[in-house]
């Protein structure tokens, strides 16, 4: 069979993909679904590799494709192909409005309260310095021109979303002046031990301190999300043999600063 037939003949098959799509499209299962949500699953990486380089160093690459993650199975889910729109358009925007909800979401408090809760402060600071003494609440509400049942409200919810420590959930202490069992500390038998993945993280945070954040993203893509060289090119917008040379580097690196021994168990 000449090459040209060959080219001829898988032009003419259809994409598995393609396929996937069809049927999903009319019996919507669950494991099509699934399949498709693998397939674009780059898309989530992608983005999510993305914004970790911009957003603050608390908010995790994980935290982000778990968010990014929720989008595109909205996206599978919602895509409609007689609008004539491209999947990997519709999908970045489904992708990127679920990454924001999210991130809206650690943040309880809109900004009404939060700019209730800034004026409150100065006013009762003003106050405070007039008459030499903390103002009340009435006195507050009344020079802030807010209703006392409204300032009331405001002020419940800007409580909202404020740290809570554990101490202060603690029983109160016995007449030998130890405190009894922790009510509210329940263990989940069915669940590891919690230190374990503390522990693992403050290793991985330990052998990938000094390295810039593309080659701690080639470590967590690769071992962590267990990633290809190529899929994390596809992500990181470098080509395969690139992303291959910055593993070897580091893993020079680390053998030089650890141990050749000690540095391939790190990375196992």
């Amino acid at each position: 069979m000449s090459t040209t037939i060959r080219a001829r003949q898988k032009a003419s098959s259809p994409d598995p993909i393609v396929k996937t799509w069809k049927r999903y499209l009319k019996q919507r299962g669950v494991e099509d679904r699934n399949e498709l949500v693998v397939h674009y699953s780059h898309l989530v990486h992608t983005h999510a590799a993305r914004l970790s380089r911009k957003l603050p160093a608390q908010i995790s690459y994980d935290e982000i494709s778990s968010a990014a993650f929720d989008g595109l199975i909205e996206a599978v889910e919602a895509f409609d192909p007689d609008r004539k729109a491209k999947f990997e358009t519709f999908c970045q925007q489904r992708i990127s409005g679920a990454v924001m909800d999210w991130l809206r979401s650690l943040d309880p408090q809109s900004r009404t309260v939060r700019t209730f809760e800034k004026r409150r402060l100065y006013v009762k600071e003003m106050l405070d310095a007039e008459n030499g003494q903390p103002p009340t609440h009435s006195e507050i509400a009344k020079r802030m021109e807010v209703g006392q049942n409204r300032y009331d409200a405001l002020c419940r919810l800007s409580q909202l979303g404020k740290e809570v420590h554990f101490s202060a959930m603690e029983p109160p202490t016995d007449r030998t002046g130890r405190t009894s069992t922790r009510t509210w500390d329940i263990g989940d038998h069915h669940e590891g031990d919690p230190s374990t993945l503390v522990s693992r993280e403050m290793l991985a945070d330990h052998i990938t301190r000094g390295l810039a954040r593309e080659e701690r993203l080639v470590l967590v893509l690769y071992y962590f999300e267990e990633l290809t060289m190529a899929e994390i090119g596809s992500v990181l917008n470098l080509s395969e043999s690139r992303v291959s040379q910055i593993h070897k580097d580091i893993l020079g690196r680390l053998r030089h600063r650890f141990g050749k021994e000690l540095a391939e168990e790190l990375v196992a």
